[in-house]
C-alpha cells in the first residue's frame, strides 16, 4: 500500500525540484521549492519519521522559505533583468554530476554506519535533541551563524538599494 504513495511523493518531489530550477520567475521558483519540501515531508511520513516530517515543514517550508521570499522581495528583480538570465546546459550537467557524486558519497557513508547505532536513532524528539546538542553542537551553531550572515547580507542589500 505504501508503494503508490512513495511514487506519488517521490515523483512530485522530483517534478517540483526541476520546476524550481528552470522556472524564470523567482517567486514561482520559491513556491515550487515549498512544494518540493512538502513532498519530502510526505516521504518522511512514509518512513514513520514523523518528527523529521514536522521539522521539514516547519523549518524548511516555513522559516527558510519565508527568508528566501523576503530576500527575493528585497532584491526586487525587474522582468528585464530576468530575461537576460539563460540556462547554461553545461552548468546543468555539472550540477547533475556533482549531485550524483554527492549521492554516491553519502550512500557509501551510509553503508559504513554501524547498524546497531543506526537502529537506536529512531527519530524520537528526546534522542534527536540529545544527539543535536551533544555530538552535533558545532555544526548546529555553524548553521545558525550562516543564517545570521544571510540575514545581515539581506539587510545590507536592502539598505544599498534604498540609498541608491
Amino acid at each position: 500500500m505504501e508503494l503508490p504513495f512513495f511514487f506519488l511523493f517521490g515523483g512530485a518531489m522530483v517534478l517540483f525540484t526541476l520546476l524550481t530550477m528552470f522556472v524564470k520567475n523567482p517567486v514561482h521558483s520559491a513556491i515550487f521549492m515549498i512544494l518540493s519540501f512538502a513532498s519530502t515531508a510526505g516521504l518522511f511520513v512514509l518512513l514513520d519519521a514523523y518528527l523529521m516530517a514536522a521539522i521539514e515543514v516547519l523549518v524548511y517550508a516555513g522559516a527558510i522559505m519565508v527568508l528566501f521570499l523576503f530576500v527575493i522581495m528585497l532584491i526586487n528583480l525587474r522582468s528585464d533583468e530576468l530575461e537576460g538570465m539563460k540556462v547554461n546546459p553545461l552548468m546543468v550537467l555539472a550540477a547533475g554530476t556533482f549531485f550524483a557524486l554527492l549521492h554516491r558519497a553519502i550512500s557509501d557513508l551510509g553503508a559504513a554506519v554501524d547498524p546497531v547505532r543506526a537502529n537506536t536513532f529512531e527519530g524520537e524528539p528526546k534522542v534527536v535533541a540529545k544527539y543535536l546538542f551533544t555530538e552535533m553542537v558545532i555544526p548546529f551553531e555553524a548553521v545558525s551563524l550562516l543564517l545570521l550572515a544571510a540575514i545581515l547580507g539581506t539587510v545590507v542589500l536592502a539598505r544599498r538599494t534604498r540609498d541608491a
